[in-house]
């Protein structure tokens, strides 16, 4: 790294296009570019931890697409699995739909859809997937 260079944006992190996350991303971590005390290894530290929940929202999301090659570890199929029903709850409950466009627009954590008021709302509507899967 040439001094006074630093890197943001997709040559950091490239995300899949269809989530709409890249700009959000690339313009929180070009904010850490405001510190007055920068240093390069504080921030890709920093901005490591802007990039791993949308990161990780990402994987998740494109490991259940047709072709896809991945590792689907025994998480990423607990967490699509719960999003599956969370998705049928918010489709009927306002609040749920609110909390989802929270964590995608990058507003909140993605573990907060996983808070035990928000596991108990998405179980107590009953609804099973978002998609019907055909016979």
């Amino acid at each position: 790294m040439s001094e006074g260079l630093l890197v943001v944006g997709d040559a950091v992190c490239a995300f899949n296009p269809i989530y709409g996350q890249g700009m959000t991303v690339a313009a929180l971590e070009a904010r850490m570019l405001l510190d007055p005390d920068l240093r390069p290894l504080p921030f890709f530290r920093r901005i490591a931890k802007i990039v791993d929940g949308p990161w990780e929202i990402t994987v998740g999301g494109d490991l259940v697409m047709p072709g896809v090659e991945g590792d689907l570890t025994p998480k990423v199929r607990l967490v699509n699995a719960y999003l599956e029903r969370f998705h049928a709850a918010a489709a009927h409950d306002p609040e749920l739909a609110l909390r989802f466009l929270r964590v995608s627009n990058l507003y909140d954590p993605p573990p907060s859809l996983m808070s035990p008021g928000t596991l108990l709302r998405v179980l107590r509507s009953g609804a099973q997937r978002a998609v019907p899967v055909p016979a």
